[in-house]
């Protein structure tokens, strides 16, 4: 049954800023309780009236919620509200203290001060007038934020999107929207192509006009190269794009695609079988072309300082770093300090950390010229923290210039350097290795240490995959496991799922670092999962599960997918009631742990890394986040970047490593029960790891061996160039 409802919301607990939907705690006359809330509240801020429509309906986990059919919204009336309201982050330079004052200075009409009369803050106590200036040039912005909110309330587009098309197009944003739509899809992070075309649609623009076409067709492409494709089959590329627009003809998209050529947007070359085109977004062309090209000058380069006598000097190093290496290991650095391009891969357990502080000391001996890279921050610092060398991220090492909006170290200013030492290199897809070998000198030494068993980067390409099945590279894979490997179940059980066998006969003592923890329910699951995290492991390894422990799903969706893991594990490990923020889907609180989600050389950011939310600044819209060595400052509009962690996707935890990690399996996981995935998460942790879930689940896991095909040309485009420099 239909029923009305009015109150004041309290409390905004999720939103979701692309459809709208929303909870909110709401404060209802004749109600003790606050009320939850839950659909379309049109971009809700505390201290705001509301007026709903909708039923009332018992979830069964989160209790009796009321579903709303629809919404008005008003200003709130009453001064705690108005304070609440301004307090809120509607406004850049209005905190909390500041919108008590406001209020205080005009009680019931400050809405209408700050319209009409803004002039009128001078009144405020204690307001400087640089301070007055701010608030004034942040409420005028905030009414062309009003103004635009307005044009795209009625394509459903919330106020944290408004703002990135507002500093983007600046005041000419509804006019080059009304122009083209199709902009926001190329110019604005977070607006993707359904979106860009709901607004055309609802603009009357043609389902088959040009510019539709063409922004179908880069999207789709762009949807490929985010499943690690370097370039995309024409002819698939056309009946991808068509199941995002069925009313487009095959013939009128062939047409489209040769417009996008001709403008230089897309690159497509013919294919090795005549009757179609290899079509590559142009930086992924490049990409693949130089570091196949830069690899070649490479081996065909001399050593600008070679290591004399190998095996003297590999006996010289065991002595005097005290180390003792099998004969895997011996081979694998008498190739490393004699090959001029090496590859050494190999699972946990098998001694490539020893080895690298092994290979360093040899070439430290030899030159001061030399580097260790990898990825990502954390797995620089464990390189770093092994071998006792200096290491560092490939971006540090590389210096972002913000001027040049581009690397300092390149083509055209390489590094001085005699060897360069690369681990994690499954991780690195084909445009960062293109940034990497672009800025070293042909005549030096490069060695690439990784595990071929583990996924593969997140990012286009399969670089390592492509290097190693050329045979031109010289590569040794790492078999024999340490003693003191031997004695640890999570080596164990990573060696036996890689040889598709499902690790639950493992034997599982107080003393154990593997465990496997049967259950078929999966809100049982993720009971199971809470306390783990926050009592059992804790307790057992005496560590702070707020920066110790990951919980690791092969999935974003779903039950048992990161988003659900994270409210939920936010609840219990983060009873901070502090300032909270609300953006893209997500709220933001005091002590939250996050990840980065893409690159910013600017902020010295990049995907993957980790931090905390040290604090929330409501009054000058920002956040300050703690990235292990440093704070980062981000604005609330650049809030995209970042998501709530206490969970993460499996990919995304490539290049790292924690204490702990917590593994959910289930059926409801299905296409992305995988071997390497479930090899790459039980590897991600070093003293403890839990997998809770179904047998079965893993069973099936264990045994599918099948990997993403990734379309690329690096191999044959390596083989071309080196018989062509020889």
């Amino acid at each position: 049954m239909t029923e009305s409802l009015a109150g004041q919301i309290e409390k905004v607990t999720y939103l979701n800023d692309e459809t709208g939907f929303s909870i909110v705690m709401l404060k209802v006359d004749g109600k003790m309780e606050a009320v939850t809330a839950v659909g379309q509240l049109n971009s809700p801020f505390p201290g705001e009236l509301v007026d709903l429509t909708g039923e009332f309906k018992r979830h069964p986990r989160f209790g009796l919620q009321f579903e709303v059919a629809t919404c008005a919204s008003r200003p709130p009336e009453s001064e705690n509200g108005l304070t609440k309201y301004l307090g809120s982050g509607l406004i850049k330079g209005v905190g909390p203290v500041l919108a008590k004052r406001l209020v205080e200075a005009f009680g019931q009409q400050v809405l209408d001060v700050l319209e009409l009369n803004p002039e009128r803050i001078v009144e405020v106590k204690g307001l400087g007038p640089i301070r007055r200036e701010r608030v004034i040039e942040a409420w005028k912005s905030t009414s062309g934020l009003k103004q635009l909110l307005t044009f795209l309330s009625t394509f459903n587009l919330g106020p944290s999107l408004a703002s990135k098309i507002l500093n983007k197009f600046g005041a000419e944003a509804e006019g080059i929207i009304r122009a083209d739509p199709y902009r926001l899809s190329y110019e604005i992070p977070g607006v993707g192509f359904y979106t860009a075309d709901k607004v055309a649609k609802s603009l009357d623009f043609a389902p088959d006009c040009p510019t539709r076409l063409e922004a179908a067709l880069v999207y789709a492409l762009d949807e490929t190269i985010r499943k690690g494709h370097d370039y995309f089959p024409s002819n698939k590329l056309i009946d991808a794009t068509k199941a995002l627009i069925l009313e487009a003809s095959e013939s009128a998209l062939e047409e489209a695609l040769d417009r996008l050529v001709l403008a230089g947007r897309v690159i497509a070359e013919k294919q090795e079988e005549p009757g179609g085109l290899d079509v590559y977004l142009p930086p992924l062309h490049r990409a693949e072309t130089w570091v196949a090209r830069s690899l070649a000058s490479i081996l065909k380069a001399p050593f600008s300082v070679g290591v004399p006598r190998p095996d003297k000097a590999l006996s010289w190093v065991e002595t005097t770093l005290g180390l003792e290496l099998n004969e895997d290991q011996r081979e694998a650095a008498i190739m490393a300090i004699t090959e001029k391009c090496a590859i050494i891969t190999g699972g946990p357990g098998t001694g490539k950390t020893t080895m690298t502080k092994a290979i360093c000391g040899i070439w430290k001996a030899v030159t001061p010229k030399l580097a260790l890279v990898a990825p990502t921050g954390r797995a620089a610092k464990r390189l770093a923290q092994a071998t006792g060398f200096e290491a560092t991220t490939i971006h540090r090492l590389l210096q972002y210039a913000p001027k040049d909006n581009g690397f300092v170290h390149g083509p055209n200013n390489r590094l001085e350097l005699d060897m360069l030492l690369v681990d994690e290199a499954s991780m690195i897809d084909i445009t960062l290795m293109n940034q990497l070998l672009g800025a070293i000198p042909s005549t030096t030494a490069l060695i690439l240490i990784g595990d071929q068993d583990q996924l593969p980067s997140v990012g286009p390409g399969r670089v390592l995959h492509d290097l190693l099945s050329t045979g031109l590279i010289a590569s040794k894979k790492l078999t024999q496991i340490y003693r003191q490997a031997e004695r640890s179940s999570i080596t164990k059980a990573a060696h036996q799922i890689n040889l598709g066998q499902t690790p639950v006969d493992i034997e599982q003592t107080p003393e154990s670092d593997f465990f496997f923890v049967a259950e078929e329910d999966s809100n049982k699951i993720i009971d199971k999962i809470l306390k783990l995290v926050s009592e059992r492991i804790p307790k057992k390894l005496k560590i702070d599960p707020k920066y110790d422990i990951m919980v690791l799903s092969p999935t974003k969706k779903g039950e048992l997918g990161t988003v659900n893991l994270n409210t939920q594990l936010g609840r219990v490990l983060n009873s901070n009631m502090g300032p909270s923020i609300s953006r893209y889907g997500q709220i933001f609180r005091v002590h939250d742990r996050v990840m980065q989600l893409r690159n910013n050389y600017q902020k010295e950011v990049y995907n993957g890394d980790l931090g905390w939310i040290q604090s929330i600044d409501m009054e000058n819209h920002e956040v300050r986040v703690f990235f292990e060595d440093r704070v980062t400052v981000y604005d609330f509009s650049d809030l995209d970047e970042l998501v709530v962690a206490w969970a993460s996707t499996v990919h995304k935890a490539q290049g790292s490593e924690f204490p702990a990690v917590v593994i959910p399996v289930h059926p409801s996981h299905h296409i992305m029960l995988r071997r390497k995935l479930i090899y790459t998460a039980v590897t991600r942790g070093r003293r403890m790891v839990f997998l809770v879930g179904s047998p079965t689940a893993l069973k099936r896991a264990v045994l599918n061996s099948q990997e993403d095909h990734r379309y690329s040309h690096l191999d044959k485009l390596l083989i071309e160039a080196i018989n062509s420099a020889s």
